[in-house]
């Protein structure tokens, strides 16, 4: 017992020794002696370093303290990187030893870092070269290397984490801007594992190119944090954030974001969680849940919702410009609700319902992550487009309309346009295939029934597979392909109009119904470049038209055209006017085009009793034209409109069109009167042939009586 006894107070004596050389270290030992060496070391160990202008202040048991002041740090040869004012922080070696990260309170004040982006590319925050690793951090490493199943789990007990004014500023010389995030203060109360702390952050953020101020805004975050280390799993919940957008070039008023939601995160598993999520941007709201799985491949599910909100003041408010309409109420109402889900590495909405005024669509989209590829299929009702066109110009805006016209005119002098109106840039990137129908459209008072297309984008090759929509009681489809991948860019484009009333088109576009009939049509052409004048100048492939009859009204084209023969070559002619309209049936053309000249050879049209020819050309780069319209008289083809002589029939009145497009319509076609000429000279044979036969008849019924006569004049004259 005695032995034991010794030995417990030998112990104890040296218990009490330690802890006396311990508080002799602690109190007899000065820091800040050796703030040379310190310095030493960390330029040595890191590559850092460090001006120390304030005291240095420790403990050691059973806390071990310190206390930095006036700290800067920076790397050698390279603008400061930043300042500490001052940071404390104590941590229980006890509990250390136990496993057990216990800190009595963790202080940062007055922490200001400043970040250099070089117009070379270069930064103050990269060390110039790699610091040598020393033996000693090499048997560090690979202590850290040891197996993680191995390891105990630390448990952590923080009092309380303070930040107080801390500031950053990141300047980016090549881009002339600059970010001040300042007033950055955070504080926490006991962070435990497992134990649910709270959380407050706020900061002032700054943002400037050049010197001009771009934004300012105001931050606030509050939330209460629970934090589960050994499983890996983060909690915020009730997590609430503000922020104050006050002033700015690109921002005419204040706007207040807020957001609020419950967020869990279990990173081994990798999930996360977002409920109760709430985005508030006065006009617009948002609400719903995510979850996120798998962070590699990402898999999102959940649900998204907003108000009804107003664009147009919601562009307004976030300084963007709101665009005029026609109807002031246009993009005023809109909303929208989707379900995400989709396989790993997209994101989709299915389904998705939007809603533009007084418009629903109904689909899904898609957005595949890796290649930004974006799907979309979207069916809506009705649509009337020219709610959403610009305003109609008033009486006093027509110094726009004339400035417009003038405008127009030295484009057919001076040649066609040849600015670059499609870039090629934002086709090659555009990855689309986008599916779109609508009960019905209306685009510039034109009502169009069930309107669709569908649309794919890859790599700067467009395809439009489908166009269709009814129109003017007809039918329109087409196709078209763009191929951006190379310069000249390619366009050829397929379009089919079917049975398409020409009245209601007339009506429609021009108020004047003076042609009726359905009229069909088809074209299938190539073009080349990105301008007007390319476009012209390449312009090839081949069209043709038809009607198979109609109407052209407030004209007899018959009888003014008797009625001009009689004036012109005083033959007799029986105009008798019946009304004033001239039928028509089989209307037909052919065109070939090649680098923009229009060539057609077989333009014809029956109309009531005349026949039409046309034949010639269209230079559209040279802006000129070369063509004849020939007139025949025929047989009464519909309503007798000019009765005309037998003589006149099958005699061809041409009309000449040659010119420019500048050129005056009255003197761009001409008729050709020396049709007449050679009118008069058949009818005068007529009438010679006439009197000779006359007298050869009396003659020769003298000689061989009436039927020898009469067979012998019918194998001359043939009658």
């Amino acid at each position: 017992m005695k032995a034991i006894k010794l030995i417990l107070a030998l112990l104890l004596v040296l218990l009490l020794l330690m802890g006396v050389a311990l508080v002799a270290i602690t109190t007899l030992i000065n820091p800040n002696d050796y703030k040379n060496e310190i310095r030493d070391a960390a330029l040595k160990q890191a590559g850092i370093e460090l001006q120390i202008e304030g005291d240095i202040a420790w403990s050691f048991y059973p806390w071990l303290a310190l206390q930095l002041n006036q700290v800067g740090v920076g790397y050698p040869d390279k603008p400061a990187l930043g300042q500490l004012a001052r940071a404390e922080v104590s941590i229980s070696i006890p509990a250390i030893i136990s496993g057990e990260l216990q800190m009595n309170r963790l202080l940062v004040d007055g922490l200001k870092l400043d970040l250099l982006q070089n117009a070379d590319g270069s930064n103050n925050w990269t060390p110039a070269a790699a610091v040598s690793q020393t033996s000693d951090a090499a048997e560090t490493a690979g202590r850290d290397n040891v197996d993680e199943e191995a390891r105990q789990p630390l448990t952590l007990d923080i009092e309380a984490v303070e930040i107080r004014n801390a500031a950053l500023t990141y300047t980016d010389a090549a881009q002339n801007s600059r970010i001040e995030l300042t007033e950055l203060n955070l504080s926490s109360g006991r962070i435990s594992d497992g134990l649910a702390f709270p959380l407050q952050l706020s900061a002032a953020l700054r943002q400037f190119s050049g010197d001009q101020l771009q934004l300012s805004s105001t931050a606030e975050l509050n939330t209460e944090v629970t934090l589960n280390l050994t499983a890996n799993h983060y909690q915020l919940n009730t997590l609430t954030t503000q922020l104050d957008l006050i002033e700015g070039a690109s921002l005419p008023a204040a706007l207040t974001l807020t957001l609020a939601a419950d967020l869990d995160a279990r990173i081994n598993e990798q999930q996360v969680e977002v409920s109760n999520l709430s985005i508030n941007a006065d006009p617009l709201a948002i609400n719903g849940a995510i979850s996120l799985r798998n962070f590699s491949q990402p898999e999102l599910s959940g649900q998204l919702s907003s108000n009804t909100f107003n664009l147009k003041q919601l562009l307004t408010t976030l300084g963007q410009s709101a665009p005029e309409t026609a109807d002031s109420k246009a993009l005023t109402a809109l909303a929208f609700n989707a379900t995400l889900g989709g396989p790993a590495g997209t994101v989709q909405l299915k389904p998705l319902s939007l809603q533009l005024d007084d418009t629903r669509f109904n689909g899904e989209a898609s957005v595949v992550l890796a290649s930004q590829m974006i799907a979309l299929k979207l069916k809506g009702d009705a649509l009337n487009a020219d709610r959403y066109l610009p305003p109609v110009a008033t009486s006093g805006s027509n110094s726009a309309t004339d400035s417009q016209a003038s405008a127009a005119k030295p484009a057919a002098t001076q040649g066609w346009p040849k600015d670059e109106i499609i870039p090629l840039e934002p086709l090659r990137a555009l990855n689309l295939s986008a599916d779109l129908d609508l009960d019905s459209l209306t685009v510039n008072g034109i009502a169009l029934g069930q309107p669709g297309l569908s649309l794919s984008a890859d790599s700067g090759l467009i395809r439009l597979t489908r166009f269709k929509t009814r129109a003017f009681d007809g039918q329109i489809n087409a196709t078209a392909r763009i191929d951006a991948r190379k310069t000249p860019l390619q366009l050829s484009i397929s379009k089919q109009i079917s049975n398409v009333e020409v009245g209601q088109v007339l009506k429609t576009l021009a108020d004047n119904d003076a042609l009726a009939g359905k009229f069909s049509a088809k074209a299938d052409l190539t073009l080349r470049g990105q301008s007007v004048h390319a476009w012209v100048n390449s312009l090839s492939g081949t069209a043709s038209l038809n009607m198979a009859e109609g109407v052209l009204k407030g004209i007899d084209a018959a009888q003014s055209m008797c009625q001009g023969i009689n004036n012109l070559s005083a033959l007799w002619i029986n105009a008798e006017r019946v009304d004033q309209t001239t039928p028509f049936a089989d209307l037909s053309a052919s065109f070939n085009l090649r680098n923009g000249v229009v060539s057609n050879n077989d333009l014809g049209a029956k109309l009531d009793a005349m026949r039409v020819a046309g034949r010639g050309s269209i230079n559209l780069p040279q802006q000129t034209l070369d063509y004849r319209v020939g007139l025949t008289i025929e047989d009464n083809l519909f309503n007798q409109s000019c009765s005309v002589n037998d003589r006149l029939e099958g005699v061809e009145i041409p009309v000449n069109c040659k010119g420019g497009f500048n050129d005056e319509p009255a003197k761009l076609c001409r008729l050709d009167t020396s049709f007449i000429g050679d009118l008069l000279k058949a009818e005068a044979k007529r009438k010679v042939e006439e009197k000779v036969g006359n007298q050869l008849e009396e003659k020769l019924k003298e000689k061989l009586g009436e039927d020898g006569a009469g067979k012998v004049l019918q194998g001359l004259f043939g009658r």
